[in-house]
């Protein structure tokens, strides 16, 4: 009898139904996780302000972080100082060339920026969080929104690198001078 029983533990997990049953059940365990997953980051990003107006910063924002940026701006660095005239010089490039979508303070609620799907970036938000490297302004603002399907222009063709340098440390001053 004691040899049936060892025989018995032996065999049934050796059984066909038994491997049948187990790769379904990791696989709803993955979609599962992959639920509550999306959840989570979902809610997270509505937290933060990260919402479905805003899902192509979320894009540019990926492409950022897998190392999808072109090469030409990858390790780019600002080489402007940050001084009063830089970041005045920008404020007043943001008021002629960025305001009318993303609002005065840079949170993607200009009037211009309320009618157009997607809604311009918060760019106030951005700015607070770590993707906002000199490479990644520079990227966005030089080539616009054109890959991401949005309606921001390419300042890369209408201003000059220093110009958009000074748009980026405007931005990075909070919206402030």
């Amino acid at each position: 009898m004691e040899i049936e029983v060892v025989m018995m533990i032996v065999i049934v997990p050796c059984h066909d139904d038994y491997f049948q049953e187990k790769p379904m059940l990791s696989l709803r365990t993955f979609y599962l996780f992959l639920l509550l997953f999306l959840t989570i980051t979902t809610t997270a990003c509505k937290h933060i302000g990260i919402n479905e107006s805003n899902s192509l910063f979320i894009s540019r924002y990926t492409e950022y972080m897998l190392g999808k940026i072109p090469e030409q701006y990858a390790d780019i660095k600002n080489p402007l100082p940050i001084s009063k005239e830089n970041v005045s010089n920008g404020k007043n490039l943001y008021q002629t060339q960025c305001m009318t979508c993303h609002g005065i303070l840079g949170e993607g609620n200009g009037p211009i920026g309320e009618l157009l799907v997607p809604q311009p970036a918060n760019l106030a938000l951005t700015r607070s969080l770590p993707i906002a490297t000199d490479a990644f302004l520079f990227w966005t603002l030089s080539e616009g929104g054109q890959l991401f399907n949005t309606a921001m222009p390419a300042f890369g063709e209408q201003l000059s690198d220093k110009e958009i340098w000074q748009l980026s440390l405007y931005i990075n001053s909070g919206f402030t001078i």
